[in-house]
């Protein structure tokens, strides 16, 4: 699924952390905004991603069934 975050076009998809699969975004582009790296992870060479706690990911699927 593809969605807005903080401004930046995110891909919502799982991301395996430590054995477990966790959401997380993926943003489709790199920008060389400060938000972007204060937002987004360097999870692995030249992968960007926010793994999502379970909070954030609920706020992120309410938002989205919300405006649907």
């Amino acid at each position: 699924m593809k969605i807005y975050y903080k401004g930046f076009l995110c891909n919502l998809a799982p991301y395996r952390v430590m054995g477990e699969d966790r959401h997380a975004l993926f943003p489709v582009t790199q920008s060389n905004d400060p938000t972007f790296y204060e937002e987004f992870d360097e999870v692995h060479y030249g992968l960007w991603a926010k793994v999502l706690t379970d909070e954030e990911y609920q706020e992120i699927v309410d938002t989205v069934t919300k405006n649907e």
